[in-house]
C-alpha cells in the first residue's frame, strides 16, 4: 500500500485549505480541493476500494446499511433501503448506490477514521465512511446534511452544486433533509423562512478524481454523474455543540436533587411550585459559574483508564484470562473482545479511548468503549485521577 495510517490526515485531502478547520467561528461554507489522485492511495489500494463494483461485492449485507436513490428525472422521487440481491439490479438500472458504516466491513479503513478523528479532535467512532456509486446520468437530489462530510471523488466526474441554506444555519444533529420534504417538526421550530423545493444558483463545479469536497452540516448540495462516479466520503457524525454542551450539564446538575429525579404522575405533576424554585436556583448558580469561567461544561480533555491498581493479566486463549493479585489468582471465560482488550490494558500504564481505538482498531470503538464501561462497573479497570 502506498501510504500507510501514519501518513494519512486531514492535510493529505485538504492540502493548505487544511487550517481553514482550525478556525475559531463555526465553518458555514464547503471548501474544494482538486488534486493529484495518487495521494488516495492510502485507501485506494484497498482491494475492495478499487471500483464500485468490488466494493457493493464486498458489502455484508447489513440491514439499512445500503440505500438506492432513484435515477435523475424520476417523476416521483424514491430512496430505498436495498438488499444484497437487489444492489446490483438498482444500479444498472441507473440509482445512485449509497453503502454506510464501509469500515465495518472494509477494517482497513478503521485506522485512517481514527487518523481523522485525531486531526479533528473528535471522540473515536465519530468519522465512518460511506460510498457513493452510479453510472453515468445517476443523481443526488438537493438536500442537506447534519454531518461533516470529506467526499473523495476516486473515478469519474461529477457535477455539484453548492449553496447556503437560506432558511436554517447549523441545523440541530439527526435533522437532515431532501429538499421539497415536509420539514420534521423539530425542524420546522428553527426555520427562519421557507425551505427552498430545490436547488438553484449557488456554487457549480465537476469534482474530477482526486477532488475533495468537504461539506459542513446543512450545505445545500446536488449531485449529477457526468460518466460512470465512485467516490467515499469521511463523514464526522454527531459532533458537540454548545447547545448539546450546555443541555447535558443542565441535566447533570438537576439530576443530583432526589425531588427532581422523581418520576411524576398527573396529580404529582400540578404542584410543583417547590420544585420549580429549586430548578431556578440551580440554574442561577449555573449561570454564574459559567458566566466566571469556573464551569468546566465542555471538556476536551480525554480521561484515562487502567487495569486496577495490583491487578495482572495473561491472556490464555481467545476466550480465557488469568487475572491475580496480592490476595488472589484466578481465570476467567469472556468475549473475546474483553478477553483482547485486558490482555492489551495490561501492557500499558494507562490508556484513552482514543488509545485503544488506535492500536486495537479490529474493535469498532462504540463497542471498545461499552467495554471498558463493563470492565470500570465490575471493578477490573479504574478510571485515572
Amino acid at each position: 500500500m502506498r501510504n500507510d495510517a501514519h501518513e494519512f490526515g486531514l492535510r493529505t485531502l485538504l492540502g493548505e485549505k487544511a487550517t481553514l478547520l482550525e478556525a475559531p467561528q463555526p465553518l458555514e461554507d464547503a471548501i474544494v480541493v482538486h488534486g493529484d489522485p495518487t495521494r488516495f492511495g492510502a485507501f485506494t489500494e484497498i482491494p475492495q476500494l478499487r471500483s464500485a463494483v468490488a466494493l457493493m461485492d464486498a458489502w455484508d449485507g447489513q440491514h439499512t446499511t445500503a440505500r438506492a436513490w432513484s435515477p435523475a428525472g424520476t417523476t416521483n422521487p424514491f430512496e430505498l433501503f436495498a438488499t444484497r440481491e437487489q444492489l446490483g439490479t438498482l444500479y444498472e438500472a441507473g440509482c445512485t448506490i449509497v453503502l454506510e458504516d464501509v469500515e465495518r466491513f472494509v477494517v482497513a479503513l478503521r485506522p485512517l477514521c481514527r487518523r481523522l478523528e485525531a486531526d479533528l479532535g473528535v471522540a473515536p467512532g465519530k468519522v465512518n465512511v460511506q460510498a457513493f456509486c452510479a453510472l453515468r446520468g445517476g443523481h443526488g437530489r438537493g438536500h442537506f446534511d447534519t454531518s461533516f462530510t470529506l467526499n473523495c471523488q476516486l473515478s469519474g466526474t461529477k457535477l455539484w452544486r453548492l449553496a447556503r441554506n437560506p432558511a436554517l444555519r447549523f441545523p440541530p444533529a439527526g435533522v437532515g433533509m431532501f429538499l421539497g420534504r415536509p420539514p420534521e417538526c423539530e425542524l420546522d421550530e428553527l426555520l427562519t423562512g421557507a425551505l427552498p423545493t430545490s436547488l438553484e444558483g449557488g456554487e457549480k463545479f465537476v469534482a474530477e478524481p482526486g477532488s475533495v469536497v468537504f461539506l459542513p452540516p446543512g450545505v445545500l448540495h446536488e449531485t449529477r454523474m457526468k460518466t460512470p462516479s465512485f467516490a467515499i466520503g469521511f463523514a464526522i457524525e454527531a459532533t458537540d455543540s454548545v447547545a448539546s454542551q450546555v443541555a447535558a450539564r443542565v441535566k447533570q446538575e438537576l439530576q443530583r436533587i432526589p425531588e427532581l429525579r422523581a418520576a411524576r404522575l398527573g396529580p404529582q405533576a400540578r404542584a410543583l411550585r417547590a420544585e420549580a424554585a429549586s430548578v431556578a436556583a440551580e440554574l442561577r448558580s449555573l449561570a454564574d459559574s459559567l458566566d466566571a469561567g469556573q464551569d468546566p461544561w465542555w471538556t476536551l480533555a480525554a480521561e484515562r483508564v487502567r487495569i486496577r491498581t495490583g491487578l495482572s493479566a495473561k491472556v490464555l486463549s481467545d476466550t480465557s484470562i488469568a487475572l491475580s493479585s496480592a490476595k488472589t489468582a484466578r481465570t476467567l471465560d469472556l468475549a473475546p473482545t474483553m478477553v483482547r482488550l485486558l490482555g492489551w490494558a495490561s501492557t500499558r500504564q494507562d490508556f484513552s479511548l482514543r488509545d485503544l481505538a488506535i492500536e486495537l482498531g479490529e474493535i469498532e470503538p462504540v463497542l471498545a468503549a461499552g467495554c471498558v464501561r463493563q470492565l470500570l462497573f465490575s471493578g477490573l479497570m479504574e478510571k485515572v485521577q
